[in-house]
């Protein structure tokens, strides 16, 4: 073996590895995410949306559905998080007793009120409450 295919032979094996212990590091990330020691920006920052989502595609392909399912749950969690996710059961308790007041006052009004803001903070409240 000439010097020239041995690094070749190498560096294919090093991208291998670095794929193995980026899959690795996955539900690490997730775990440290969930304890509040890594910030979502950070996270966003360094690993692209668009590198975790090809890389999914790819463990589909080698039928490997438990690595995608920690990805799909950082995607879920980190990439796209909905309003329930983000804030603490007491701040939605509060957010969604704020919505239905204002909804009462609204429906108060003469003539029910705007329902442009009605439907809004309908469609808001609904998603608070996970419906």
């Amino acid at each position: 073996m000439t010097p020239e295919e041995f690094y070749w032979k190498n560096k294919l094996t090093n991208k291998e590895y670095m794929r193995e212990i980026r899959i690795r590091s996955l539900s690490w990330l997730l775990d440290c995410f969930d304890r509040g020691t890594i910030r979502r920006r950070t996270i966003v920052n360094l690993i692209p949306e668009s590198d975790l989502i090809s890389l999914m595609k790819q463990l589909e392909i080698e039928e490997n559905y438990e690595v995608c399912a920690i990805i799909k749950k950082i995607l879920d969690n980190i990439y796209n998080p909905t309003i329930n996710t983000l804030m603490s059961e007491a701040k939605k308790l509060e957010i969604i007793q704020h919505l239905e007041e204002t909804l009462q006052r609204e429906h108060d009004k003469f003539g029910g009120g705007n329902i442009e803001i009605i439907n809004g903070l309908t469609k808001k409240l609904n998603q608070l409450k996970g419906e």
